[in-house]
């Protein structure tokens, strides 16, 4: 297991990471960013190379095609022509150059800067990157909320992605649900994003000068917070739902999305309870890490992109939420078992198969082949592993 290799493999010529290879040699918004947390004690430069890629194609006005809005940060950039034309009946869009198909890459932009400056401060000095940082969050509060969450409108047909969290490729279990549509996990960056957001205008002197904007996201933060266990936790259920859509139907399959809440602070200490039992029984957990989708659900297939394989990525989301809230034990079960599986592998796949016997199904029986290596997967791996 070459950590070393696999990032080099990886690296773009400006320093930040592709999101995997073969098929996805590209600047990936959400990717880049989960792989720059999760790297960030191996290469601090790669989260600041991410930081400023990104930061040069933020969004400056509105197109309807490609879904940009001013300050959104883009989910994919994609350059190569070979690439471009072996995936375009597949994915069209990519001839348009980049694109704004992610809900969550703009919080999650706003998280990386901030984690980046807790160790490097100096950071706080770059007043292009505090800038765009600011814009990002304006964006989350004039043009994401609708309502009281973060949502998105799907992308035409043909034209864009239907489904634009993490979350992109699970087909009709979201792709179903009507406009807007609000994932539950992206709420947790949210509330992340936007209470950091608060912090900035504070310590950079700016809560006067721009406090129409200070208001704004204090009132949203409120707003979600005010809002979020009764739109997103179902009785019957006792766990939260995985979306929820703009007739208010919630989607009910049991997912791993809600561990991704743990680390933005949203939910109090018996709903975290809740969160943490829920993902470690054995229709979710398995001996090598926690299943996107439980293999309850009607949706599920062990084979299957995001409908029940196990995502390294998602996995390390959930344990640095689980580090963070003081969760060590469980943290260090889900890292063992990921890292488990990674060995055996021997490579940094996109996502694995559990068969309901619990044995690792080999890549090339995947319904899609995943991509090896893959930045998110190396991170999480590292991060696993860190120290050891």
């Amino acid at each position: 297991m070459h950590i070393d290799s696999s990032v080099e493999k990886l690296k773009t010529p400006e320093g930040s990471l592709y999101a995997g290879l073969p098929k996805f040699k590209a600047l990936f918004g959400r990717d880049s960013l989960i792989s720059s947390i999760a790297l960030l004690d191996y290469d601090s430069s790669i989260a600041l190379s991410t930081l400023k890629s990104l930061c040069g194609l933020q969004g400056m006005k509105i197109n309807d095609m490609t879904l940009e809005e001013p300050g959104k940060i883009i989910h994919e950039i994609q350059q190569d022509a070979d690439l471009i034309n072996s995936r375009n009946r597949d994915v069209p869009w990519l001839k348009q150059g980049r694109n704004y198909f992610s809900v969550d890459s703009t919080p999650l932009y706003v998280i990386l800067y901030h984690r980046l400056m807790e160790k490097d401060p100096a950071l706080f000095n770059d007043m292009v990157l505090r800038n765009s940082v600011l814009d990002a969050l304006t964006w989350i509060v004039d043009y994401g909320f609708k309502g009281n969450f973060l949502c998105y409108n799907k992308a035409s047909k043909g034209r864009g992605l239907q489904s634009q969290s993490w979350r992109d490729g699970i087909g009709a279990v979201l792709e179903n649900l009507k406009d807007p549509v609000a994932v539950v996990g992206v709420q947790g960056y949210a509330y992340s994003a936007l209470k950091i957001g608060l912090k900035i205008l504070e310590r950079s002197g700016l809560r006067e000068s721009k406090s129409e904007l200070y208001d704004k996201i204090e009132n949203t933060v409120e707003k979600l917070r005010g809002h979020f266990q009764d739109n997103f936790f179902l009785e019957e259920t006792g766990y939260y739902a995985l979306a929820t859509d703009g007739d208010g139907i919630a989607e009910k399959t049991i997912s791993s999305d809600p561990g991704h809440l743990l680390f933005s602070g949203i939910l109090h200490k018996n709903e975290e309870r809740i969160v943490i039992d829920r993902l470690f029984e054995s229709d979710l957990m398995t001996d090598y890490g926690i299943r996107c989708l439980s293999s309850k659900s009607q949706y599920f297939d062990a084979k299957a992109y995001q409908r029940g394989s196990v995502w390294p990525h998602d996995n390390f989301l959930i344990a640095m939420g689980l580090e963070e809230r003081e969760y060590h034990q469980q943290a260090g079960e889900i890292g063992k078992r990921v890292s488990e599986a990674l060995e055996l592998i021997d490579g940094f796949p996109e996502y694995y198969g559990v068969d309901m016997n619990g044995k690792l199904i080999p890549s090339k029986k995947m319904r899609i082949v995943p991509c090896d290596p893959q930045a998110w997967t190396a991170g999480a791996y590292y991060y696993f592993n860190r120290g050891h």
